[in-house]
């Protein structure tokens, strides 16, 4: 199973740990990641500061193109916001011509051509559509003993086209956990956003939000939360303390991307592989006691 991996800009940042448990955790299962040769960014920051739709959609047609020039493999796009940004575009050029052809008069300026000949994939969607939880079931060494996690799936992973999991009620996330031996407890408010990029200029608003989701998973006896979205593993553990100024709360939740969940329960690295030692707030001593 072979595709391109388009990690984007946060991945290099504040969600390297996702990048750096990803790549050891997906191969171990068979899957064989390619870069794009000279990827941009997909513009999701930019769009908040006003960048035209047009500019928009070209960044994310130049991969695209960069991409179908060279292979047919699928993209996967771990980052949410960079997958909704590329999903988006990918739609839109696929269903209407006139968009398609504003797009290539662009990209033509750089030598490049996009016929829409390319799919945009969820790293989720990847892990139970075509490796399967039954695959990853069998790969773990070190089950997570009915670990309770809130599996939290935000406002961008599987909204607003719904390819791979419902947009009402999502279950991915929480079967892929349940594969790693993980016990994904009802979390009513996992759909909830955290504020995303408004979360400087709103900060009371968003700290609020993100009080909610955190007291949401604990009230229902989770241990840690989960998540897929560098933007919501920022969110919600940067500002735990910032929350408890302000309310008087005592919140210390982990929050732990799945695929370092998986690098542990693979019996991988938890430094090296999994890459624990990156996350704010330790979530190293909950994984080793359900791991042993």
């Amino acid at each position: 199973m072979k595709y391109y991996l388009y990690w984007g800009c946060s991945l290099e940042g504040t969600g390297a740990n996702f990048l750096l448990s990803l790549k050891p955790a997906c191969e171990a299962l068979g899957m064989q990641f390619e870069e794009i040769e000279d990827w941009n960014c997909c513009g999701a920051s930019v769009s908040y500061a006003g960048a035209s739709d047009l500019a928009i959609k070209v960044l994310n047609a130049r991969n695209l193109a960069i991409a179908e020039a060279k292979a047919n493999y699928d993209i996967v796009a771990p980052c949410s916001s960079c997958y909704i940004q590329m999903i988006k575009v990918n739609h839109e050029i696929k269903e209407d011509p006139a968009v398609l052809k504003q797009v290539n008069d662009c990209l033509a300026e750089g030598g490049l051509n996009y016929k829409g000949g390319i799919k945009v994939r969820h790293i989720q969607d990847v892990l139970y559509n075509d490796v399967g939880v039954d695959k990853i079931r069998e790969r773990v060494t070190k089950p997570l003993n009915g670990l309770k996690i809130a599996g939290y799936v935000g406002c961008q992973s599987v909204r607003p086209y719904g390819e791979y999991d419902s947009t009402v009620k999502p279950v991915v996330q929480d079967r892929l956990l349940e594969a790693l031996g993980a016990e994904a407890v009802p979390f009513p408010k996992k759909m909830l956003c955290c504020g995303s990029g408004i979360f400087l200029p709103e900060m009371d608003y968003c700290l609020e939000l993100v009080k909610t989701i955190l007291e949401d998973a604990l009230n229902h006896g989770a241990k840690m939360v989960s998540t897929v979205c560098p933007m919501c593993a920022m969110n919600l553990e940067m500002y735990q303390d910032r929350i408890n100024k302000k309310y008087g709360t005592q919140l210390d939740v982990p929050i732990v991307y799945l695929t370092q969940l998986m690098a542990a329960a693979f019996g991988m690295d938890l430094k090296k592989d999994a890459a624990l030692n990156r996350n704010v707030i330790p979530p190293e001593g909950i994984l080793k006691e359900a791991i042993g």
